[in-house]
Formats: C-alpha cells, sequence, structure tokens
C-alpha cells in the first residue's frame, strides 16, 4: 500500500535528494488533494492512484502551472517523482505475477515423458485464454500440458538446429529444451484466437531461447524466420493470421 512514508522510503532509495527535500515532496503528495479543487479538478487522495493519468491531467492544469510557478515548481517536481513511484511500483507488481505464470508454464520441464501425448496434436483455432488484471494489464493463462505435448512432438529437439544438443535434463531424462511461445502472450488481446495453442509453442533449446529474449535483433532473425517458415501453415490453421514483418515487430523492443 503506497503512503506518505512509503513515497519517501522510495525517494531515499531511487534519487539523490537530501532528507529535507524527500519530506517535503512526501508532504506535498499528501497536502494536494485539499488544492485540487481549486483548480477544478476532481479530489483524489493520490496515494490510492494505480497508473499516472491523473498525475498529467494534474501537470497539464493551467491554474494548478500558475500557483506551480510561483512557489519555485516544487509541486511539480514532487508529482514527477511520484509520478516514477507509481510506475516503478506497479510496474514490479506486473512483473512478478508475470513471472508467477510462467513459472507455472514451465512445470512442463519436471513432468512424466511417459504420460505426454505424441503424434495427436489438432490445430484448430481456440478461444482465448482467461487472465487475470494486475495495475489495469492482463496476464494471460498459459496451459503447461500444451507445452510439454509440443516440446514431446518435437522429438525433445531444437527446431532451429536439431543438433543443438546442451545436456540431457534431470528430470524426464531427454535432452534439455525449453518451450517458447513464438507469438509472444503478452500480444493475445490483438488476437481473436488462442496464442496458448501447439501451433505457436515451439521447442528449442536453452542459447536460441535466451537470444531471441535478450539477443540483438538481427542475431534473433535467422531464428525467427525458421520457426516461422515451419509454423506458419499450422498458426493459419488455428485462427492465428499474421506475416514475417509482424512477428519481427514484437522482438523489436
Amino acid at each position: 500500500m503506497m503512503n506518505k512514508d512509503t513515497f519517501a522510503k522510495w525517494l531515499e532509495t531511487h534519487t539523490d535528494l537530501q532528507q529535507y527535500a524527500i519530506k517535503r515532496y512526501s508532504r506535498a503528495i499528501e497536502k494536494l488533494p485539499s488544492e485540487l479543487v481549486d483548480y477544478r479538478l476532481q479530489r483524489i487522495i493520490l496515494f490510492n492512484l494505480t497508473d499516472t493519468t491523473f498525475i498529467d491531467t494534474i501537470l497539464n492544469n493551467l491554474e494548478f502551472k500558475k500557483k506551480d510557478t510561483k512557489g519555485h515548481r516544487m509541486y511539480s517536481t514532487a508529482l514527477k517523482h511520484f509520478k516514477k513511484y507509481i510506475e516503478y511500483s506497479y510496474d514490479s507488481e506486473f512483473q512478478a505475477e508475470l513471472f508467477k505464470e510462467e513459472q507455472e508454464f514451465e512445470k512442463y520441464l519436471t513432468g512424466n515423458p511417459d504420460e505426454v501425448r505424441r503424434g495427436n496434436i489438432e490445430d484448430k483455432p481456440k478461444d482465448k485464454p482467461n487472465h487475470r488484471a494486475v495495475n489495469n494489464r492482463k496476464v494471460w493463462n498459459r496451459n503447461p500440458r500444451y507445452a510439454s505435448e509440443s516440446v514431446a512432438n518435437a522429438d525433445y529437439l531444437c527446431e532451429f538446429d536439431n543438433q543443438h544438443k546442451h545436456f540431457i535434463s534431470k528430470f524426464n531424462q531427454k535432452n534439455y529444451v525449453e518451450a517458447h511461445h513464438l507469438i509472444p502472450m503478452q500480444y493475445q488481446e490483438w488476437f481473436e484466437n488462442s496464442l496458448d495453442i501447439h501451433a505457436n509453442i515451439v521447442s528449442i533449446c536453452l542459447v536460441c531461447h535466451k537470444k531471441i529474449h535478450f539477443g540483438l535483433f538481427e542475431d534473433k532473425k535467422e531464428i525467427l524466420n525458421k520457426l516461422f517458415n515451419s509454423r506458419k501453415e499450422r498458426l493459419k490453421a488455428s485462427g492465428i493470421d499474421v506475416d514475417l514483418n509482424k512477428l519481427y515487430s514484437y522482438y523489436q523492443d
């Protein structure tokens, strides 16, 4: 929960401000709601905000700007720090929830390979998966079984290069590979049908997996190109219409 004390602590940890400035800015954020009516704005406790839209509304208000200028921009400086605090706090919470979902998805690594189905995968459109809202953003659920089946269907080989064999997994005594959504789940909102499907889950070695997440874009293109060309017809059959350039755009951030 955000309050004057947690904001002050964040300022102390993440800025080079002196203690007198930290106290001044944290008090300003606590006091400012009582003045919002003077700017013809709704009175809102700022520590209850979960995004920064209203902060921008205040900063762009003409009456606020006049008073802020007279006050040597103390309030606007406090608000700009507070905006960063909100972004930090809620992005951290979102990332924690996303990591939790990814950990659930990766449970396929510890599964029994003898219980995994092979060869009976049918590519067809499926409804969007369920999701949970975290700070006005969606964390989409993933089914670990689809990952397990996709990896088994690839014979536990890297689909970019089946010679990529780094070590044997202690969980299933198979070549260690990882499952990856070719079209990342974060873009599910843009598609009418589910991205959590066998056609969109590829089996790749840990080096290729890290490269397409953290490598330079030019180093990713060869991997993405091969994976896409091997999956594009299956994706179409599953109701996912995307071309290579659009796929590239998902990895250029």
